[in-house]
């Protein structure tokens, strides 16, 4: 776990994870490839908008993040052809292939599983080092068992005799996990040993998707959990705390609302070890008391987790060092996860190719750039199309594990440029995209991350290029890429730059009470139901407060009907005050959205007040 202060008896906090066959998998990679390479055909431009081929794009990660056909855990070897059973399981960092391993074990131990076989050994690979096996000795199998198992014990020669025989019956099951961690440096004196294991013994063999060679007739991949699982887990989460801490179980609603609301969160929610982390963050109750969970603040934190678990396979300590130091340990690599994903979404590419890691390389050439320990980090995933497969990760495609990834990182780089003295190429930059749908979400993050100490240099700089020339005419447009970047801001700090911003939202929304424009209300109301933050600051409610007073009865429903579609969480006294007074509005419709708006205000509008006024209805 993530929080390892915390522990939950396995069959309490384990969900059966989604087994697929690779062949599934690379048909639904395939087609996000196609995807990427349509975007780029000139003549299918017109057909093909923007704003669709980014839709597009993310439904193929939701598909292949999203609804798996399931294999069951008891009929993985049904596709075995030959007599000694072996599967190779495949999945990206953190997609959960140890808890995989040891919940089966668990299952066997209880008689659950596999009752065919008298013994399920599973080794941790990266165990199997030359400190624990020195060289100069042969090893056979029942080394691996007294080394892994009995470290202080010596089994007897009738109990290595009996293991022996249950190995030469097919008896025993071994779990080898972590090949990818073991497959660079095998120390010489294990090499028969562990090829017996491969060879003689039925066995599962878990690795990252480049480690290994194609040798195994039933190639499966974890690939997350499906969209019941995370509702799942996120409840069996909470209940877990709930019991402890006696939390309010209403939060696990609140958490699910907000990973369905916002496409991204719920793409990148699919892999475990971020779903935890999404989990861990919402129930830390001083940071849920300082801001709330932004986009930003997610990926910052995933990014920051990605981080740490780098450096503990570098064994390198990061216990006791802030987030600014282990950025600093890891700077190498994320400048280059920022050059390659800016690059990509600059020239339109979701699919990175050899050539253009090698270019992003020697671009940076001020810094010492690992490209097979960058792919370490989890961030990127391989794709290999290639018709014989290939196990040289530098001759593979990546992409990053979800589009969101990619544009949090590109941000990261903007705002870099921006702060440089070669900052008029990001104002070039801002110019030119800010009205690209492909780049909203950069922008977005870009506006989440200036209130990070290490780009609040920047702040003015952004948002005089944002709202400067050039301009939608219209202005929609505009108010809403700004709605949305606003918002991420504000989600972090009080920097006196929002006010003017708040200030051009507020015309709009006093330009719709005073209009006849259902088209522009309803950009409105779409943009600003997306929001985390805006709609509970004073200036907003203020300014709903404001139209609400109009004398207009017209113009006072109009108003009344736009509220009741916003998910106003923290009302300020004023407001809510208003909106009760208006249960007794002689108007019918006045009456009825009021009740909608009270509804929506939730907790925070059930006061003694509002009960009374109720129960007189």
């Amino acid at each position: 776990m993530v929080n390892e202060e915390k522990s939950f008896p396995i069959e309490q906090s384990y969900i059966n994870l989604a087994i697929v066959e690779t062949k599934e998998q690379h048909e639904k990679e395939k087609k996000l490839k196609e995807q990427d390479q349509k975007a780029k055909e000139p003549e299918k431009q017109q057909d093909f908008s923007l704003e669709k081929q980014h839709g597009e794009i993310l439904s193929t990660y939701e598909e292949i993040y999203g609804v798996k056909t399931s294999i069951d855990v008891e009929n993985i070897f049904q596709q075995c052809k030959d007599q000694t059973k072996k599967v190779f399981i495949l999945g990206r960092a953190g997609i959960g292939k140890s808890t995989f391993c040891q919940y089966v074990t668990y299952r066997w131990a209880k008689g659950e599983l596999w009752s065919e076989y008298k013994l399920v050994i599973l080794i941790r690979l990266r165990r199997l080092t030359d400190s624990r096996y020195p060289p100069g000795k042969r090893y056979s199998v029942n080394h691996l068992l007294e080394n892994e198992y009995f470290p202080c014990d010596e089994l007897s020669h009738e109990q290595i005799k009996h293991f022996k025989e249950l190995c030469n019956k097919g008896q025993v099951f071994w779990i080898l996990d972590g090949y990818d961690e073991f497959a660079q440096n095998i120390p010489e004196q294990l090499k028969d040993v562990f090829d017996h294991v491969r060879e003689t013994q039925h066995h599962i063999l878990t690795s990252r998707p480049y480690a290994i060679e194609s040798s195994y007739d039933v190639k499966l991949e974890i690939t997350g959990f499906t969209n019941d699982n995370i509702v799942k887990y996120v409840q069996q989460f909470f209940d877990q705390i709930t019991k402890e801490i006696n939390n309010d179980s209403s939060e696990i609603q609140k958490l699910l609302r907000l990973l369905k609301k916002n496409s991204s969160i719920w793409g990148v929610a699919h892999i475990p070890v971020n779903l935890e982390l999404i989990c861990s963050l919402w129930c830390n109750n001083d940071w849920k008391k300082t801001t709330v969970l932004t986009l930003t603040v997610l990926y910052d934190n995933i990014i920051e987790w990605q981080c740490r678990r780098y450096l503990t396979k570098k064994n390198i300590n990061h216990e006791y060092i802030t987030k600014s130091d282990v950025y600093d340990q890891c700077n190498a690599e994320l400048q280059f996860l920022e050059y390659l994903a800016f690059k990509g979404m600059e020239c339109n590419k979701i699919m990175l190719t050899p050539a253009i890691l090698n270019e992003a390389k020697d671009d940076l050439k001020s810094v010492a750039v690992n490209i097979a320990q960058t792919l370490k980090m989890g961030i990127l995933k391989s794709y290999d199309d290639t018709a014989t497969g290939t196990q040289n990760q530098t001759e593979k495609q990546y992409y990053f594990v979800h589009l969101s990834f990619q544009e949090h990182f590109a941000a990261r780089h903007l705002l870099n440029i921006l702060k440089s003295i070669n900052n008029n190429i990001a104002i070039n930059f801002i110019n030119n995209n800010k009205y690209n749908q492909r780049f909203h979400f950069v922008f977005v993050f870009a506006a989440g991350l200036l209130a990070q100490s290490h780009y609040k240099s920047c702040i003015d700089s952004f948002w005089s290029t944002f709202q400067g020339e050039p301009l939608d005419l219209v202005g929609i447009k505009h108010t809403k890429i700004v709605i949305a970047c606003v918002d991420e801001f504000i989600g972090q700090t009080t920097h006196p730059q929002s006010r003017p911003i708040q200030r051009s939202i507020s015309k709009w929304l006093e330009f719709c009470a005073s209009h006849n424009t259902d088209a522009i209300r309803q950009h409105l109301i779409e943009s600003l139901q997306q929001t985390n933050c805006l709609l509970n600051t004073t200036f907003i409610q203020s300014t709903f407060l404001k139209l609400l007073e109009s004398k207009d009865p017209n113009k006072k429903r109009d108003v009344s009907r736009f509220i009741s579609e916003l998910q106003i969480t923290e009302p300020i006294p004023r407001l809510q005050s208003n909106i009760l007074a208006a249960l007794a509005d002689a108007d019918s419709v006045v009456r009825r959205t009021a009740c909608k708006t009270l509804g929506n205000f939730g907790e925070k509008a059930a006061t003694n007040e509002v009960k009374k006024q109720q129960q007189m209805r």
